[in-house]
């Protein structure tokens, strides 16, 4: 990419936006970001009770998935919950109403995947990630009712996710780049901070786009913004928003990286849920 002085063209006009610009048709797709207003949205044992088994975890996952359910008008099914698992093999797969009828709760569904694909033919059915700092991409073929939701960490955006998450709507759906809507999640700002260079940031463009960059001796500075347009550019998108929300300074968050340096209260230690969903038309 030659020009990297993206911020300019950076729209930042909101959360939900991005499926109101454009010529594009919306149908119904939806973005959710619960924040810390429910509590701690996954099942991780270290977030809960030493000794807590996974079902009473789950028990309590769901009762706040319900109540996110109720907010929205019961939009989505506070059942139909996934998840992949990511290995950093890039694959992307799609949600199909034989798995999400497969169990009653979507949280039981093992799939192996980095890129998680919802469609128009689930709606109710919420696909993404339990996060803190690292930021979600949701990449969404609106003209055809298609969306891929990746958790892109730093350590996924030096395998260069964000890009083959966009790579996979061309490729299994032909989608066309002017149909593509990109929305970047809320994330740890810039002043996420490394005493030394990070193991993570092996390739050049971390350099290159100063997303890594140097203060003084002990101090690199992290900007994942830089990172993630490096290989998204907002020029070459009809609509692209960035939630600039800092999960690190921002009380309606999570923030795992300051809780873990000791910088921030024990409120801070958890993780909020961001994805995507096409809403259903009927009360459940």
């Amino acid at each position: 990419m030659e020009n990297l002085n993206f911020r300019e063209n950076v729209l930042r006009i909101g959360h939900y936006d991005i499926y109101k610009k454009g010529s594009a048709s919306v149908k119904n797709l939806r973005i959710l970001n619960t924040g810390n207003k429910y509590g701690i949205m996954t099942t991780k044992a270290c977030f809960y009770e030493d000794g807590m088994s996974f079902d009473d975890r789950k028990a309590i996952f769901l009762e706040r998935r319900k109540k996110a359910a109720a907010d929205n008008k019961y939009a989505f099914d506070p059942y139909k919950f996934y998840m992949p698992i990511q290995n950093g093999e890039g694959k992307a797969v799609e949600l199909t109403r034989e798995m999400v009828e497969a169990y009653e709760d979507g949280w039981d569904l093992d799939i192996k995947a980095d890129i998680l694909i919802t469609t128009d033919k689930i709606p109710g059915v919420v696909a993404g990630f339990p996060v803190a700092d690292c930021p979600l991409l949701i990449a969404s073929d609106l003209k055809n009712g298609i969306t891929a939701t990746a958790h892109c960490g730093a350590a996924m955006i030096n395998n260069y996710l964000p890009i083959k998450t966009v790579e996979a709507l061309q490729s299994m759906y032909n989608s066309k780049k002017e149909d593509i809507y990109i929305y970047i999640g809320a994330h740890a700002g810039k002043d996420w901070s490394y005493d030394r260079y990070p193991d993570f940031a092996t390739e050049k463009f971390w350099e290159q786009t100063e997303a890594v960059k140097q203060i003084k001796e002990d101090d690199f500075r992290i900007n994942m913004d830089s990172a993630l347009l490096y290989q998204l550019s907002p020029e070459e998108y009809e609509t692209y928003i960035i939630n600039t929300d800092n999960t690190r300074t921002n009380p309606n968050y999570y923030s795992n990286s300051i809780y873990n340096h000791g910088k921030g209260p024990e409120d801070k230690n958890g993780m909020h849920f961001e994805g995507a969903y096409y809403q259903k038309t009927k009360r459940l």
